[in-house]
């Protein structure tokens, strides 16, 4: 550990990427330390709280995702992080991965603006100065047409992040003859969605049309948070083994030292649904 932040304090580039760079053959116990590395040496305004137990749980379930094409659920309370180390995790292995073992990066959320601001938050991090300096690849310059915007584009090194909404048809989605190997829903289900089991079923149906147009060896990432037995959600728990469930508190103590006891009753009092929004428990 004392090596690594020598190297992350010195002013030599090829071994600081070093540190980060990573291959689809490596360990996954590995990949998910140089996660944490690369998140906190250049994005640290994240991270003004100590990591915790369901961190490592949640970068594990998307190592596992990436790597084996797994399908993870996440599941946890408004403020634990969740949506933010997943694109934290999208911008790493896009800059960090030199067999570019997945393609397509492809997220979908019920409201497109929130898709759309998914890729672009991934899209900012992968420009933002520190970064780019390091990995001028990303970005550069090539005779071959790219779309680059912020709510999609296509790398140098040939890997493409769009956004989409859960409300429209995921039929035939290709690019390049290639089909998404990496899915990440989010805030795919709300409150007024739960309100129309006809939408409700809808979106279940435009789900199961994207995880059906995944690559051979694809894998998606549901980050969600569970406030309905009726809804998609539910469904999902009951179908996915791979899961974690967080509430904000577990025997009157916080899961997390970011929240104390009285922010923790502060939110509860506050809070409509409390038990579905912060405790995970819409029963």
């Amino acid at each position: 550990m004392n090596e690594i932040l020598k190297i992350l304090n010195s002013d030599n580039k090829s071994q600081i990427k070093a540190v980060f760079l990573f291959n689809k053959d490596l360990d996954g116990e590995l990949i998910r330390k140089k996660f944490n590395y690369w998140s906190k040496y250049f994005f640290p305004q994240f991270f003004d709280s100590k990591d915790t137990d369901f961190h490592k749980k949640i970068d594990e379930g998307k190592i596992g995702v990436y790597l084996k094409g797994d399908n993870f659920l996440d599941i946890g309370f408004r403020g634990c992080s969740k949506t933010t180390r997943t694109k934290l995790f999208i911008a790493f292995v896009i800059a960090n991965d030199e067999s570019h073992y997945r393609k397509y990066f492809k997220v979908l959320s019920k409201d497109i603006g929130n898709a759309k601001q998914s890729t672009t938050d991934v899209y900012n991090m992968l420009i933002s100065r520190r970064v780019k300096a390091l990995y001028p690849e990303i970005f550069e310059k090539t005779e071959a047409k790219r779309e680059e915007t912020m709510s999609s584009f296509t790398t140098a090194t040939g890997i493409k992040m769009t956004a989409d909404s859960v409300g429209t048809d995921q039929r035939g989605d290709i690019q390049d003859e290639s089909r998404p190997d990496f899915i990440y829903f989010d805030d795919f289900e709300t409150r007024m969605s739960l309100m129309s089991a006809q939408i409700t079923h809808k979106i279940w149906l435009n789900m199961e049309e994207a995880r059906n147009g995944l690559s051979k060896d694809g894998g998606i990432v549901y980050c969600a948070n569970y406030i309905s037995e009726r809804g998609n959600v539910h469904k999902l728990v009951q179908k996915i083994k791979n899961q974690i469930i967080i509430p904000i508190e577990e025997n009157n103590e916080p899961t997390w030292d970011r929240y104390t006891k009285d922010d923790v009753a502060k939110i509860k009092a506050e809070t409509e649904d409390y038990e579905g929004e912060y405790l995970c428990k819409p029963s």
